[in-house]
């Protein structure tokens, strides 16, 4: 017999058809205009190889989401539930604190910004009014709209679980590398396929340790990083934004 728990799983929860779509390369934020920092580090000629791409993905990706991205989302996210909007404003002034080069900063902000104003278009209508109003009022107050709070505050408005938010961004961060290598160095589908199975075992490891964090614990100390997104700012010729 089908029980009521079989059925709810059959028809999957409201908020899946939201994260797939949000996550989904044509969703039109400008993510795949940017590199993650990939580009810098192969125009220093640091990175030129699959195994070279999957230290990038274990260390320089995996420690921006675990101590930067995935934590300030989880924070966003229960500020949003909490409706607390001072709190929500001092993330997003955490949020440009923590990075230290200029163009992730600005990448982080142009895509919050593209996301809030689709969140704006396709599903703010659809909330009850004074929900509307105070997520409108919330977002805007946002000094910086970065895109990680942008993220919390839309999961919240859509009754989407911190997990599966997280797991989203973690998901979009790596696929946004991913797509960069094959356009930067010598690397084919497989191995690029291969290396984001093996970070996507790793996003529950992630998420747990960024859900243990408190906001005093956020940042990275990522030397490599920072002077590969430096050098890609004033690099004579590039093919992505960031």
């Amino acid at each position: 017999m089908r029980t009521a728990h079989h059925i709810e799983d059959d028809n999957g929860p409201a908020w899946l058809a939201a994260l797939l779509h949000s996550t989904d390369s044509a969703y039109p934020i400008g993510g795949f205009a940017h590199s993650g920092g990939l580009e810098g580090l192969t125009g220093t000629d640091q990175i030129n190889t699959a195994e070279g791409l999957g230290r990038f993905l274990n260390h320089e990706v995996a420690d921006t989401l675990q101590w930067v991205e995935l934590p300030l989302l989880h924070h966003a996210w229960l500020a949003a539930t909490a409706e607390d909007e001072a709190a929500l404003i001092e993330l997003d002034q955490l949020s440009e604190a923590v990075r230290f080069g200029a163009e992730p900063r600005q990448a982080s902000r142009r895509l919050g910004a593209q996301r809030w104003s689709l969140f704006e278009t396709l599903h703010a209508g659809q909330l009850d009014e004074r929900t509307r109003g105070w997520l409108m009022k919330a977002g805007q107050a946002l000094p910086h709209k970065h895109f990680c709070v942008v993220a919390g505050l839309e999961a919240v408005a859509l009754n989407m679980p911190a997990a599966a938010a997280m797991t989203g961004l973690a998901h979009q961060t790596v696929m946004m590398v991913a797509q960069a290598a094959l356009k930067l160095i010598r690397v084919g589908q497989k191995s690029v396929q291969t290396l984001v199975v093996q970070m996507a075992a790793r996003y529950p490891e992630w998420i747990r340790h960024a859900r243990g964090l408190e906001l005093d614990d956020i940042g990275t100390c990522l030397p490599r990083y920072d002077i590969g997104t430096a050098w890609h700012q004033t690099a004579p010729a590039r093919m992505f934004l960031s």
